[in-house]
């Protein structure tokens, strides 16, 4: 009685459940806390962990590009507590089972994508695979809680001409920036030397029309004081600008002074003044 009482008492754990058979057939579960059995009629024949797995494979694919990757992949997953029978009585090896079944359906899927669409569709993936798993994965007592596909690993060949491509397309788009900034800067430079040109004119041209105005009046207050006509009045402020000129080319304190060969001699303002004059008759 007393070998009856000491080995029928089964304690079980939390988050853990035992499949009991009587003669060799299935005949109830134990949860968690204090269990009795019958000693040889009943035996403990299976152990269910309830917690959380993770089962963590690599998976080799052939792209629809003919390029064969390998992906490093994470399942999550856990027994149901109501399934204990399926769990314990339907496969034989419940991990190879299920990482054939799961290389399987990602293999299938691989085979239909590029090799860039596989490294941008990883969530696409993902719950691909759940879609087409959850259904088989109840009928055997599991729930999958996750699924990642936590690296995809190509070719260096592939991983090569990837990086060339990448590294070609942000030196193109470089290029592409300099002469932009390029083309701005002389756009902005010729935008700048335009707009200081049409200011150099108007200064220029309001230079020479105060020269006139100042010429006039000198013109117009000599020929009144002194009765002179104003030809001849024009002949006399022509020669003192002309004079005026020589003095300031020979002195040339700039020190950007340059060869000039000029008549020194009064005489050559007339000549200079009959000339204007005839252009001015020719332009009329």
């Amino acid at each position: 009685m007393i070998y009856i009482l000491v080995n029928g008492i089964r304690i079980v754990k939390q988050q853990t459940m035992l499949i009991v058979e009587r003669l060799g057939q299935y005949n109830r579960v134990l949860r968690p806390g204090f269990n009795i059995i019958i000693p040889i009629f009943e035996s403990i024949v299976y152990t269910l962990n309830l917690r959380t797995q993770n089962l963590d494979f690599s998976i080799v694919a052939i792209t629809s590009d003919k390029v064969t990757i390998t992906l490093d992949t994470s399942l999550i997953y856990q027994v149901l507590p109501n399934e204990a029978y399926a769990v314990a009585y339907n496969l034989q090896n419940p991990v190879q089972v299920i990482k054939t079944t799961v290389e399987n359906s990602i293999r299938a899927y691989v085979a239909k994508q590029s090799h860039e669409e596989i490294l941008e569709k990883r969530d696409e993936l993902t719950i691909y695979l759940i879609d087409h798993l959850t259904d088989q994965m109840l009928n055997w007592g599991y729930q999958i809680n996750n699924f990642q596909i936590k690296d995809v690993v190509l070719p260096s060949a592939i991983t090569d001409a990837m990086s060339s491509v990448v590294a070609s397309k942000r030196l193109q788009e470089a290029a592409e920036n300099q002469a932009n900034a390029e083309y701005i800067k002389v756009v902005r430079a010729a935008e700048a030397q335009k707009e200081t040109r049409v200011l150099q004119g108007e200064g220029l041209a309001g230079e020479r029309k105060a020269i006139i105005n100042g010429l006039a009046e000198s013109i117009q207050d000599l020929t009144q004081a002194t009765g002179t006509s104003s030809e001849s009045v024009l002949n006399i402020v022509m020669l003192n600008q002309y004079i005026d000129m020589l003095r300031t080319v020979g002195r040339d304190e700039t020190g950007n002074s340059k060869i000039v060969f000029l008549n020194s001699n009064p005489s050559g303002m007339s000549s200079i003044v009959q000339e204007l004059s005839s252009m001015i008759d020719i332009k009329r």
